[in-house]
């Protein structure tokens, strides 16, 4: 089962893509997004959380991330690594999901693996919407 079933929904979210402006730590994948590189901003709060949340994530991890947006509509932010192992796990075995639960463990060597741009792609096939 998808860890996603289970969240709070955000009541309030904000996603924006940003140029850092500034070094920033990536929530998946903890590398260092760094000034000048493309990452997500996302800002919220669950309704049991009145403070605002803030998070980034690397683009590596937002490509690696599509993946389960097709999947499972989603995922829990700051748990991608143990959503795309837990899949592998279950049986969605395939070598991009592999290189993906595998670049985020990495840090994505510090940004050097490229990013991972059929990751949605990949798992249409695996759902069997692509021919």
């Amino acid at each position: 089962m998808c860890a996603i079933d289970d969240c709070e929904p955000w009541s309030v979210v904000r996603h924006e893509q940003r140029t850092a402006g500034k070094e920033h730590e990536c929530i998946e994948c903890h590398r260092t997004v760094r000034r000048g590189e493309w990452h997500e901003y996302t800002a919220g709060r669950t309704l049991d959380t009145p403070q605002w949340l803030t998070s980034r994530t690397c683009a590596h991890c937002q490509a690696a991330g599509r993946w389960l947006d097709v999947m499972c509509g989603g995922w829990p932010i700051g748990v991608l690594y143990d959503e795309l192992r837990d899949h592998w796990e279950e049986g969605y075995a395939s070598p991009v999901l592999g290189r993906l639960a595998a670049g985020v463990h990495l840090g994505w060597l510090d940004g050097r693996m490229p990013v991972p741009e059929n990751a949605a792609e990949d798992a249409r096939r695996q759902l069997g919407e692509v021919a």
